[in-house]
């Protein structure tokens, strides 16, 4: 006899992420610029939570949750997105069919494809909470145990403990019942490959919180459950994002499913596994996907036209103005409509050079980077072609596409080599530097002839200036190709060209990199170039043999310019290499630099969790 337990669900969760910390642009809650780094999510869910029991095999049972009478709220980035939420509401009302294992554990669920993106993240989130999980074997002690489960965090431990007797009072007239308490203990850590020129900043996810579940033993069920999870992300050291979930969860009563509607879901089901994989609750949805889902809520209801009379309205306003908003907004509008960006640049062509309208457009189109937003650039630069306050902003604009246009490399080599204004020469060559480094996976001979242009131009160069900046520019593009150009000048008699050199190497693949690094940072004699050192090291994958060197320089050198940057180094790996928490906690007090001092006692009030 098939079976519907139904549920009364209350459920909020509040979610913030910023990964300007890991860029160096702070802790705001929003900043206006190219990545939009900082997102923000409220949902509030009210609804009968179902969960309809399909069929059972030898060790796993086939269910299919969903919701009904649901009333859903969704709140992005500060703004009510209705028409999300509604979209929400109408998604959870789709079946999810899902293996669960006999004690509890959920295997893989296949949501209905045609759920968008954002729904079946909160799908899975909804079933995770839900979660309650019996040890295996039966016969295993259950007064307290763990457990591996998974959520769309990833896998975590889960701590179950039976509560006190006196807790369970209940107990007497009903001696079936149960009070549990789940703790999350930890997570997991994911593997994941970096890609050639990738390493992976070491994340790590902190839980709190804890879930109390009644449990009927003789029917097998929560009867209720609740409480409040929260979880804190950090990503090599900063904290990049946090969430609250609150839940609660009464059992209201159960429904016979008749025969028919049996066999309906079952075959739902059965044509679901020939449409859909399988997933764990933990599956990683795609880049794409999950880019999509997040500006399809960012964007709403609003138009070009609206857009446009938004960003009359605050450029012509006075006092304090929150560009962040309406420059998140137009770059939903460029990502899901590539057509506006023509307009835009159009405007771009005319636009103050300092103004907010300059600002979030030129940051929205090349924070989206694909052809249509590259070509409105190019458009707004040919039109402004010697204007330089325009330009310092609309170039630099062009360092962003992951896949840079032919017509946007042209365009900037031709600013490069052409310009009569040594300002825009040299901002257009450091961004066809980073041209080179975003082609390399894609277009590598692209990459190769831009590397062979700075290299030319270092072997005629007749100043240390121009040498220098062709310097940055091969470090901008981070080829190994330039490896034996750039190691000529780590001895150059200049100490400029010995700190560009330096920094040159930040993003060069090879480990006689970080053997070059550290021996300018322990000897060379000028303070500025051991900064670059340091800086360089700060990009590059932190090792035993880097580490040490780091911290040797650290206690020893003279410069506290050096030092902040070593401070900032060894804290980002604190993780890997605990040494360096002690190295911070000795710092705040006990280290002769008044900086120094003060940019630790930043970092642990800014971490206490971690000290």
């Amino acid at each position: 006899m098939a079976e519907r337990i139904i549920y009364r669900l209350n459920y909020t969760s509040a979610s913030e992420s910023n990964f300007g910390p890991l860029l160096g642009a702070g802790d705001q809650k929003a900043q206006p610029g190219p990545l939009g780094l900082a997102q923000s999510f409220k949902t509030t869910v009210q609804a009968e939570f179902t969960v309809s029991v399909l069929d059972l095999f030898s060790d796993n049972v086939l269910v299919a949750y969903s919701l009904r009478n649901s009333a859903v709220r969704l709140i992005a980035n500060g703004q009510a997105a209705q028409a999300e939420a509604e979209t929400i509401k109408k998604d959870l009302g789709r079946d999810v069919f899902a293996l669960v294992s006999r004690q509890g554990k959920v295997l893989s669920v296949r949501c209905d494809p045609a759920a968008n993106t954002l729904s079946q993240n909160f799908a899975r989130a909804l079933i995770a909470v839900t979660q309650f999980v019996f040890p295996s074997p039966p016969s295993s002690n259950r007064s307290q145990w763990e457990t591996q489960e998974d959520d769309p965090n990833g896998q975590y431990i889960a701590r179950y403990q039976q509560a006190e007797p006196s807790s369970n009072r209940h107990r007497a007239a009903q001696p079936s019942l149960r009070t549990f308490r789940k703790v999350k203990t930890r997570y997991l850590p994911a593997i994941e490959k970096p890609g050639p020129d990738e390493f992976n900043l070491a994340t790590v996810i902190t839980p709190k919180g804890e879930l109390t579940a009644n449990f009927d033993l003789r029917a097998g069920r929560v009867l209720n459950l609740s409480g409040t999870e929260s979880e804190t992300i950090e990503m090599g050291g900063k904290t990049v994002g946090r969430a609250q979930n609150a839940v609660r969860l009464d059992y209201v009563g159960r429904e016979i499913l008749d025969p028919a509607k049996l066999a309906a879901m079952r075959e739902a089901s059965s044509q679901r596994s020939k449409l859909v994989a399988a997933v764990p609750l933990s599956v990683t949805t795609s880049k794409e996907d999950s880019e999509l889902s997040i500006e399809r809520t960012e964007l709403g209801g609003a138009t070009l036209q609206s857009l446009l009379a938004d960003l009359s309205n605050l450029e012509s306003s006075s006092g304090e103005r929150d560009e962040t908003p309406l420059y998140l907004k137009f770059k939903a509008l460029i990502y899901l409509h590539p057509e506006s960006s023509a307009p835009l640049g159009k405007i771009l062509e005319t636009a103050p050079a300092k103004g907010l309208t300059m600002r979030v457009l030129a940051g929205a189109l090349g924070a989206v980077g694909h052809q249509e937003a590259q070509a409105a650039l190019v458009s707004a630069i040919s039109a402004r072609s010697t204007d330089w306050p325009a330009l310092s902003m609309l170039v630099p604009a062009l360092n962003e596409p992951s896949s840079p246009s032919q017509l946007a490399e042209d365009t900037v080599r031709d600013l490069a080599l052409r310009s009569a204004n040594a300002d825009v020469a040299f901002t257009a060559q450091l961004t066809l530097g980073t041209m080179a480094r975003n082609l390399a996976g894609t277009s590598p001979e692209r990459a190769t002839k831009i590397v062979e242009l700075f290299i030319k131009q270092i072997e005629s160069s007749l100043s240390v200036d121009a040498t220098r900046q062709a310097l940055l520019a091969l470090g901008n593009a981070g080829s190994f190709n330039a490896y034996s150009t750039i190691i000529r000048f780590m001895s150059d008699p200049s100490p400029a060209l010995r700190a560009a050199a330096a920094l040159a190497l930040r993003w060069v693949a090879s480990e006689r990199v970080d053997a070059e690094l550290t021996r300018v940072l322990t000897s060379d004699p000028e303070g500025a170039v051991r900064l670059e050192a340091a800086v360089a090291l700060g990009f590059r994958q932190m090792t035993g043999r880097t580490f040490e060197a780091q911290k040797r320089a650290f206690l020893q050198d003279k410069n506290d310019k050096v030092r902040l940057a070593l401070l900032s180094n060894l804290w980002k790996v604190h993780q890997a290499f605990p040494a360096a928490g002690k190295l911070v906690r000795d710092a705040v007090t006990k280290d002769a630099s008044q900086e120094v001092r003060k940019a630790a006692t930043d970092i642990i009030s800014m971490n206490p969790q971690r000290f």
